[in-house]
């Protein structure tokens, strides 16, 4: 049975193929993503899986390449949590549990105890409101690059699913829009990167 989230892939790869303009687009994301020209921590933090970036599916890459296109228009926002370490293997669930328990005291996690089937590895709380950033849409040139140009934007009070090491694209997308966002520990990350849909206030309350 196929997941719900691989289906969403799906769908979203035959409306991309459908624009002459965006399977252009996704072409050239699949060749970004083979060659490793995208950043690692960038890439992980909307998808990584036990194979290679290179070897996505072409629904996957469409997944991964709505994220993107969403932190570059400012639909969603991120903001970075130090953990200090990355997380260990899933079925570590204690070892995992001890390093989020260092993260900021405004926020808190929860690990499932038996992620068996589950939506999220846990989920993510914060308390208080926080601070994130988002694009404007516009880009500027720094050190002769051109990066988009950032703002930060006050995210009140929520609770968003957990994922932490790998995860595919098409997941991440599906909490952005299920949850209003995800909070992303991949492994070989220090971070948290909470991925948060602007246009939602603070997730799951």
């Amino acid at each position: 049975m196929t997941a719900l989230h691989e289906q969403m892939a799906a769908n979203l790869l035959d409306q991309m193929l459908y624009s002459p303009s965006a399977a252009q687009i996704l072409a050239q994301t699949r060749q970004d993503l083979r060659a490793n020209r995208i950043p690692v921590d960038y890439r992980d933090r909307i998808g990584q899986t036990q194979y290679q970036a290179a070897y996505w599916s072409p629904a996957q890459a469409a997944a991964f390449l709505r994220v993107h296109t969403g932190l570059m228009s400012g639909e969603f926002g991120m903001a970075l949590v130090e953990v200090g370490e990355g997380p260990a293997a899933d079925a570590e669930r204690e070892a995992n549990a001890e390093r989020l328990a260092r993260l900021h005291p405004a926020f808190s996690a929860r690990l499932d105890a038996d992620q068996s089937g589950a939506d999220a590895d846990g989920e993510l709380r914060w308390a208080e409101p926080i601070h994130a950033q988002r694009s404007t849409g516009r880009a500027s040139s720094e050190a002769g690059a051109l990066r988009p140009e950032l703002t930060s934007y006050e995210v009140p009070p929520g609770c968003i699913p957990l994922e932490g090491g790998a995860t595919f694209p098409s997941r991440t997308l599906l909490h952005l829009h299920k949850h209003g966002g995800v909070a992303r520990w991949p492994y070989g990350s220090t971070v948290v990167a909470l991925l948060l849909n602007a246009q939602v206030d603070g997730g799951d309350a």
